[in-house]
């Protein structure tokens, strides 16, 4: 087999056939865009060229949950999907932590309609969810009352506050969890923390009800709506 020399020297391919004047344009320039390529993708963040070309199809970037209404301080997790990890997330209103690995969006102490938050990938990509903080819940108690995400995603585990604890969980309607979706209860948690996932096609039934009841027979309930994944 032939050594390749270099650009402008003796080339030769894998087989050791000579490699004629007029390819070796074609490969100098082949060569150039692969390393602009790599140069430009660790500039934007913590990702290679091997990276990129490992995960040749990740999906359009997105958040879950797209939409929510919560009660003000109170708290959901939040999650980036999609695009190229790391994620960066922020808020235009309240508060955005990460705690052992989980991220968790804190509404502001006072209503406030239409907060952002924005996610952000190794590329520079965005997508946005749109949180509604409102003081006029008809939830007894904390617990979210309304959520939208894709098909096969979770809301996140549900945080039930007040009332007279400890909560027991139930959804609406119930049935065949490949046309429901289904509860997953914590599980350091369970007497106050629950998350739904959603089946892998939207349910012929929405909203779906998460019921959340407490002791004494108070219920606050969250509907969720499933919509189709993005680029579907």
């Amino acid at each position: 087999m032939k050594v390749v020399r270099g650009f402008f020297g003796p080339m030769s391919n894998s087989s050791g056939k000579r490699i004629s004047r007029r390819q070796r344009p074609v490969l100098c320039t082949a060569a150039l865009i692969m390393l602009a390529s790599s140069l430009v993708l660790a500039g934007c963040g913590d990702i290679s060229l091997s990276q990129l070309l490992e995960k040749q199809s990740p999906g359009e970037l997105g958040i879950t949950p797209q939409t929510a209404t919560i009660s003000p301080s109170s708290s959901i997790e939040i999650s980036g999907k999609g695009g190229f990890t790391p994620y960066t997330l922020s808020a235009t209103a309240g508060s955005v932590d990460e705690i052992d690995g989980v991220t968790y969006y804190t509404a502001p102490a006072s209503a406030t309609p239409d907060v952002i938050i924005t996610v952000v990938d190794a590329l520079l990509s965005e997508a946005a969810a749109i949180i509604q903080v409102e003081s006029s819940m008809t939830n007894p108690f904390t617990f979210p009352e309304a959520m939208t995400i894709a098909v096969g995603e979770s809301t996140g585990y549900i945080l039930s506050g007040g009332g007279n604890p400890p909560y027991t969980f139930s959804l609406e309607p119930a049935g065949d969890p490949e046309d429901v979706g289904f509860l997953v209860a914590h599980p350091s948690f369970p007497e106050d923390r629950v998350k739904y996932v959603a089946p892998a096609y939207i349910p012929e039934v929405l909203p779906i009800l998460v019921h959340a009841t407490d002791d004494i027979g108070q219920v606050s309930t969250l509907e969720v709506t499933v919509v189709a994944a993005s680029g579907s």
